[in-house]
């Protein structure tokens, strides 16, 4: 009797170990994310101020989720702001980011962006929660696919691959692994990658 307890006890303190260790593992690869998005900021911040603004979104919550997953419960105030903060890296961080790609040679496509952010902002409460979903990614999407176009019409590579990385990380996503590795720190990596290709092209741009 007393075994089973002991061995219970165990399989829970195994448990617990092994959910900490997702957490700090999560923690580290946001704060890698962050970085990214200083060294983003740092190259650039007074040639384009619209891309510097949106990713600061970016890293606003990639730093709450350093907090987030350094703590041992995913409850409370810190768990909310993640959350918005991500949902706002997607419909104001990539539109702001998209507009300081194309706002020198396209301003009518800069536009576009800012007009469709500011309708799903707008209108995202009175939204139900599928169809704020299906905004959030077509609010996105366009702005990955304004710097893709604006990456080919300008001959910048890395534009490219940058995009081609955030539309990995969202095939990727967030939940379970693959392999040893969860999804959500690979999904970091990757985005990691992208902040800092979208840096080298607007640097060329």
């Amino acid at each position: 009797m007393w075994l089973l307890f002991d061995v219970g006890i165990i399989k829970k303190k195994s448990d617990s170990l092994r959910k900490m260790a997702a957490q700090l593992s999560t923690s580290a690869s946001d704060a890698l994310l962050a970085w990214s998005v200083l060294y983003f900021i740092f190259h650039l911040h007074s040639y384009n101020f619209f891309a510097c603004l949106g990713i600061a979104i970016h890293g606003i919550a990639a730093s709450l989720g350093v907090v987030r997953f350094a703590q041992a419960r995913q409850t409370g105030a810190i768990y909310d702001y993640h959350q918005m903060a991500s949902w706002l890296a997607q419909v104001v961080g990539l539109p702001l980011m998209a507009a300081g790609f194309c706002y020198k040679d396209l301003p009518i496509v800069m536009n576009l962006n800012l007009m469709m952010m500011f309708a799903v902002l707008v209108t995202s409460r009175s939204m139900a929660p599928g169809r704020r979903q299906q905004a959030t990614l077509c609010c996105s999407a366009f702005a990955l696919l304004t710097i893709a176009v604006i990456s080919y019409r300008a001959h910048i590579i890395y534009g490219l691959y940058g995009t081609a990385a955030y539309v990995l990380s969202g095939v990727i996503g967030s939940q379970g692994k693959v392999g040893p590795i969860y999804r959500v720190d690979l999904l970091h990596v990757v985005l990691t990658a992208g902040n800092i290709l979208y840096t080298w092209a607007l640097l060329q741009l």
